[in-house]
């Protein structure tokens, strides 16, 4: 019986979205590995944010994706050396997003003389906690390929801000519920497939090539439209992604999370002729 890749969006999704609690949802992660299936972070979170949640959840031999798939970061005691990969302590590490955040801090701090925004990195700990509550944002500002701005300006310079972007550095912003991200070209869409790719060459047909997705917002919707089965978590203003009009097998929970990940995987479950769980 084949087994399934699971990919998931984490803050509103597998995390509730203004405390960062994973609720009930340890104990469904479980019985869902204990079945041999893969539960996979495609996430706009840094790397130091997901090891410590991988760690916490027991998770460690699965690979994930961070800065909305910016990076992809493959466990060593698992996979092979991935094509285009470089050596990332215990994990193979294939950099999408082809600027470092250095590049992108150093293009905003000029950019910041035309437009009105600010840069996360520059922000002080009592301003971030203000709109992530945390504590501790370090680990939220330790990025590899992408730097967060809080947008200030108009709609009129943004759209021309994201010109300036693609002509001068071929980047892109990604809007998230908090933050804007910006970086090179990246997106969880690209960073699932590259994930699926190197499941069937190093596995063969171990997985099923039908994924599923898991998300709440916009920067999810390319990733969510190009899984066989798609969940959508009721995010906190009672609104879902709006996926493309002929997409089919979609699943929506009731639930905001973290409450809403497992009602979702529970509904999709029922359907399957291989169960999740």
């Amino acid at each position: 019986m084949k087994r399934y890749l699971i990919f998931t969006d984490l803050d509103g999704t597998l995390l509730d979205h203004e405390n960062y609690s994973f609720g009930a949802n340890k104990k469904t992660i479980s019985t869902i590995i204990n079945n041999k299936n893969e539960i996979i972070f495609n996430t706009s979170k840094t790397f130091s944010e997901c090891k410590k949640l991988l760690k916490e959840l027991k998770l460690l031999n699965m690979p994930f994706s961070t800065e909305n798939g910016a990076v992809i970061y493959f466990p060593k005691i698992r996979f092979n050396k991935i094509k285009n990969s470089s050596s990332f302590g215990r994990y193979w590490s294939v950099r999408i997003a082809k600027l470092s955040s250095k590049n992108w801090y150093q293009f905003l701090k000029l950019k910041q003389k035309k437009y009105n925004f600010f840069i996360a990195q520059d922000l002080s700990p009592k301003i971030l906690k203000k709109y992530t509550n945390l504590n501790n944002t370090n680990m939220m500002l330790d990025r590899e390929a992408s730097q967060i701005i809080l947008w200030e300006d108009n709609l009129t310079k943004l759209k021309l801000f994201k010109k300036d972007l693609k002509s001068e550095k071929d980047g892109v912003l990604i809007k998230g519920s908090r933050f804007m991200q910006i970086s090179s070209i990246c997106n969880k869409r690209i960073a699932k497939k590259l994930i699926s790719h190197a499941y069937d060459i190093q596995f063969r047909d171990k997985y099923s090539i039908n994924t599923i997705a898991l998300g709440d917002s916009k920067n999810d919707i390319d990733m969510l439209n190009s899984c066989k089965y798609s969940c959508l978590i009721k995010n906190s203003s009672d609104t879902y992604p709006k996926l493309r009009l002929n997409k089919k097998n979609v699943f929506k929970s009731s639930k905001i999370a973290p409450d809403g990940w497992s009602e979702v995987l529970y509904k999709l479950n029922k359907t399957l002729e291989n169960k999740i769980f």
